[in-house]
């Protein structure tokens, strides 16, 4: 499946007098279809968002950024053959990267041989930023979910179960830490199930979680599986806390209907806030998507977009070596986008303040600090 923006076909070409070519090619290896589509849809509308804003604004002068979306489909290898054809063509001056880490394992290390600038959205697992072509716009969750254990704590929780998929790297990540709430936060796992992605009934796994009798549960899982978990939970008589991860957002558990309240989990971006930035980015999402409301890997893949103009502006020059370093130079300043100020460990977003997000069976809402 591919589709194009901005109307160029071919590279970038043409030349002005900056330095910068009328037209900066840029590929997009995401997953339209399969398991995570439902994070990879709205990361590349957030994309297409920026795009407009670049280019209509002229942020570039009379340069504009030219997108070709491909389909990665949820699987690691079609997201190297992809990568492998985009940087073969030497057509291209960016990727902008996948959802799935197992995905970016792949597309890495094609990126960093090729010396084309990749920058990932999520990918949450250790290992994928692994030289100076590999970027992530996104922070690493595993590095901020301690926020939960004070979430919990404060709710007077003293013992956990976990639930998650072991073939999910950063979710298996999740697990491990979560060993360390014990000494942190006086939570102690009672119970723990591991279950593959493509699982769709929990109510086994649950039923021995439920009768260890934890006061919360930690649910790991992907995409629409969260909702039917959520119910067999609460059929199976538990009615405690639930934390999970930002696969909840966007209204992904609302199939669970008022099982899905009392779930929370912790966040970059929710279309709750009321910043200016967020509204601003929240009207223009909805005008171009016919009402739709933008979830945290659309305002990933905006401010994914924007760093990469920033590094073409900085750089001026398409070249995907000068863009390796405007995106550095970027980083070394930082920059204010959707998801907040945004600070840099390395070639990575850092995520200073987590948002909480709490599921009340019908909508998000943001918890107060």
């Amino acid at each position: 499946m591919t589709a194009a923006a901005c109307g160029s076909d071919g590279g970038s070409t043409g030349t002005q007098g900056d330095g910068l070519p009328d037209v900066v090619k840029v590929v997009s290896i995401n997953d339209q279809t399969g398991q995570v589509s439902f994070a990879g849809i709205p990361a590349t509308r957030g994309a297409q968002v920026a795009i407009d804003e670049i280019n209509d604004t002229k942020f570039l002068g009379d340069t504009t950024i030219d997108v070709e979306y491909l389909d990665s489909a949820s699987a690691p290898q079609t997201a190297a053959s992809l990568a492998t054809q985009a940087v073969a063509g030497r057509k291209y001056s960016a990727i902008l990267g996948g959802i799935l880490t197992t995905e970016a394992f792949t597309v890495a290390p094609i990126a960093e041989k090729a010396k084309v600038p990749v920058i990932f959205t999520q990918s949450n697992g250790e290992g994928v930023v692994i030289g100076d072509y590999t970027f992530r716009a996104t922070a690493s969750f595993t590095r901020y979910y301690d926020v939960m254990g004070s979430y919990l704590k404060d709710k007077g929780v003293k013992t956990i179960a976990l639930l998650y998929n072991s073939d999910v790297a950063s979710y298996k990540e999740l697990a491990a830490l979560i060993e360390d709430w014990d000494s942190e936060f006086g939570i102690s796992i009672v119970a723990s199930k591991s279950v593959v992605s493509s699982t769709q009934d929990f109510t086994a796994p649950i039923a021995s979680l439920v009768d260890a009798k934890p006061d919360a549960v930690a649910k790991f899982l992907l995409g629409t599986a969260n909702a039917t978990a959520l119910q067999q939970l609460r059929q199976a008589g538990f009615d405690g806390p639930v934390v999970s991860t930002n696969s909840d957002s966007g209204g992904i558990i609302a199939g669970a209907g008022p099982d899905g309240a009392n779930n929370a989990w912790p966040t970059d971006f929710s279309s709750a806030q009321t910043d200016d930035a967020a509204v601003k980015f929240v009207a223009a999402y909805k005008a171009k998507f016919d009402g739709e409301v933008p979830n945290l890997y659309a305002a990933e893949g905006y401010d994914a977009v924007w760093w990469l103009a920033r590094a073409i502006k900085e750089a001026g020059s398409a070249d995907p070596e000068d863009i390796q370093e405007g995106l550095v130079a970027v980083s070394k300043t930082g920059f204010s986008g959707v998801t907040g100020d945004i600070t840099f460990d390395g070639n990575e977003f850092v995520l200073e303040n987590p948002r909480v997000v709490e599921w009340n069976g019908e909508a998000e809402t943001l918890v107060e600090p």
